[in-house]
């Protein structure tokens, strides 16, 4: 082979070489093109927002107001005024106001609506229309009571006393006049010469219905 020829053929094979090397290029840059493309697009996270409220005053509940309810005491709830039927400053029945004797003023006077004296222990009393009346024992027993009557305008009356089973009721005399005080309703039956007047009870108390409500 001459020198022509030689390099008539070296330069085809350049011609040949460098065309092959940019059709690889081509070849190369497309599928990276084609690879890139196909890779999915990542998403963008959320960002959570918080949301604030704006801040509100709550009311306080409102507290209703409590009213105790009004007691009336009476002079009968006031323990200033209970009597002492053991001798221990203590008693079941009130006095209602009416203080009980010392001895010594029984002695002089009498017992009192209040008892007292050797006979402290309030066993009945009763409230009516013809007068009070008061039943003072020696003990809470009952078996020895003396019955303290005060009629409507005449002075009290201290007098001894007896208990008719038969019709529940204390009984005492004084000057042809019998006294007798019905336990069941406090009633007060006053007989003088053969006629009965009977008084109803407003408010009476027994030392048996005090005992049994403690």
């Amino acid at each position: 082979m001459n020198s022509g020829a030689l390099r008539t053929t070296v330069a085809v094979l350049a011609v040949v070489l460098t065309l092959g090397a940019f059709g690889w290029y081509l070849v190369s840059s497309g599928d990276t093109d084609d690879r890139a493309s196909d890779e999915p697009v990542g998403t963008p996270t959320p960002v959570e927002t918080l949301s604030v409220e704006p801040s509100r005053d709550v009311p306080a509940p409102r507290s209703e107001p409590t009213t105790e309810p009004t007691v009336e005491v009476t002079a009968c709830d006031d323990e200033s005024t209970l009597g002492d039927p053991e001798g221990t400053g203590e008693t079941l029945l009130p006095d209602c106001g009416e203080p009980p004797v010392t001895h010594q003023q029984q002695r002089r006077q009498g017992l009192s609506l209040g008892c007292g004296g050797k006979f402290p222990v309030i066993l009945y009393k009763s409230t009516t229309a013809g007068g009070k009346v008061s039943v003072c024992g020696r003990n809470a027993v009952g078996d020895d009571f003396r019955v303290v009557i005060k009629p409507d305008g005449t002075d009290l009356l201290d007098l001894p006393g007896d208990y008719d089973w038969r019709q529940d009721a204390y009984v005492a005399d004084h000057d042809g006049t019998t006294y007798e005080i019905h336990a069941v309703d406090g009633s007060l039956h006053v007989t003088r010469g053969g006629a009965t007047q009977v008084h109803e009870s407003s408010d009476w108390m027994s030392l048996e219905n005090e005992t049994d409500d403690l």
